[in-house]
């Protein structure tokens, strides 16, 4: 059972937050500035673990992981601060296994969003979310 909406405006501004107008839109959210920057989209891992330990940190993806790795990077240069743990906020910290390349990774992502696997078992996806698995 899904407590909120595994998708709605705040999750497309966490991920998106790298990029007008969705930078601008997360400061006007946040009261005229970033929100705290252990709080920001900083890492897949831990974004993935967030969510994996926490049924309350539901994310669902947006249309973005599959085609502009434009999201992950800090092109702008804005400042969002420094981690509790000594860590910068810049760039997404990405996987090794698509060697801290963006490109790649949205690659990888949408070969993986088109293979015969994930054809062939995206009808238990749509049950999950809104047919008759959901809990």
């Amino acid at each position: 059972y899904y407590g909120t909406h595994y998708s709605n405006g705040g999750v497309v501004l966490f991920f998106l937050m790298r990029m007008q107008p969705f930078a601008s839109m997360m400061i006007q959210l946040q009261a005229g500035k970033w929100d705290k920057p252990d709080r920001l989209f900083h890492s897949l891992e831990e974004c993935f673990s967030g969510a994996m330990v926490n049924s309350a940190d539901v994310k669902e993806l947006v249309p973005e992981f599959f085609f502009l790795p434009d999201f992950l990077i800090n092109s702008q240069r804005f400042d969002y601060g420094i981690r509790q743990d000594g860590h910068r906020v810049d760039n997404v910290v990405l996987p090794d296994w698509c060697n801290n390349n963006p490109h790649e990774f949205v690659a990888i992502h949408r070969q993986a969003l088109e293979s015969e696997f994930v054809s062939q078992h995206l009808h238990e996806w749509i049950d999950l979310i809104w047919g008759d698995k959901q809990i």
